[in-house]
C-alpha cells in the first residue's frame, strides 16, 4: 500500500530540499566570477641611466613548479602551500613576470633593442629568470607581498656571465586583502631590475 502525502507535507518537504540549493546559490552570487589580477611596473624617467649598445634577448622564464598555476598561492606557515580557488593571476606568473621584465627593458634607454625568446633577429646579451616564489605569506603576524627570483645575463656570443642577480624580497600588506599583491609584486620587481641597471652601469664605468 503506497503512504497517502498530504499536499502540506509535499510542499514542506520541497521547501527543504530547496534550502540546500538557495544556499548553494547565494553562496555563488555572494562570491561572483574569479577576479584576475595583472603585474604593472611603474616606470619613471631616468636620465642618468646607462646606455649599451646592445641587444638584449629575454629568454623564456622558468618558475619553481609550486606557483606554475594561475591560481594564487598564500602560505600561512612555511611548511603548507594553499591556493586561492577565485583570486587569479591573468596569466601564469612566468608570463606575467616575462612580460613586465621586457616590457621595463624596453622603456629603458639602456639597450638599443630588447628581444623575447622566439622573435628574430641576433642578439649580444640573453637574460635568464627563475622564480623561486610569488606568493602571498603570513610571517610574525603580518602578510607580505613575497618575490623571490635569480636573474643572469650573459654574453651571447661566449656565454660568459656578464651579471647574476639573485633576491628574496618581502613587503608588508597594510590592507590583508589580495587586491594589493599585485601592486607590491610589482614594486619588489621594479626595485630589483633598477639594481641590475645599475651594477650595468657601475660594470661600464
Amino acid at each position: 500500500m503506497v503512504p497517502f502525502i498530504s499536499k502540506e507535507d509535499r510542499v514542506s518537504k520541497s521547501k527543504i530540499l530547496a534550502l540546500p540549493l538557495a544556499a548553494f546559490l547565494l553562496i555563488a552570487w555572494a562570491c561572483g566570477g574569479p577576479n584576475y589580477f595583472d603585474l604593472h611596473l611603474e616606470n619613471r624617467e631616468n636620465p642618468g641611466a646607462v646606455k649599451l649598445d646592445k641587444v638584449l634577448l629575454i629568454e623564456d622564464v622558468e618558475i619553481n613548479q609550486t606557483y606554475q598555476d594561475q591560481r594564487i598561492v598564500y602560505r600561512e606557515s612555511p611548511f603548507q602551500v594553499k591556493y586561492y580557488s577565485f583570486l587569479l593571476w591573468a596569466k601564469s606568473p612566468d608570463d606575467l613576470i616575462e612580460d613586465a621584465v621586457v616590457d621595463f627593458w624596453r622603456k629603458r634607454p639602456v639597450f638599443k633593442k630588447v628581444n623575447v625568446y622566439g622573435s628574430s633577429g641576433d642578439a649580444d646579451l640573453a637574460m635568464s629568470i627563475k622564480i623561486n616564489a610569488i606568493e602571498k605569506y603570513y610571517f610574525k603576524k603580518n602578510w607580505y607581498a613575497r618575490l623571490a627570483m635569480d636573474m643572469e645575463i650573459v654574453d651571447v656570443e661566449n656565454r660568459e656571465t656578464v651579471l647574476r642577480h639573485s633576491f628574496d624580497q618581502k613587503m608588508i600588506l597594510k590592507v590583508k586583502k589580495v587586491h594589493t599583491l599585485p601592486e607590491k609584486i610589482s614594486e619588489i620587481l621594479y626595485i630589483e631590475l633598477l639594481k641590475i641597471e645599475a651594477k650595468l652601469k657601475k660594470d661600464k664605468s
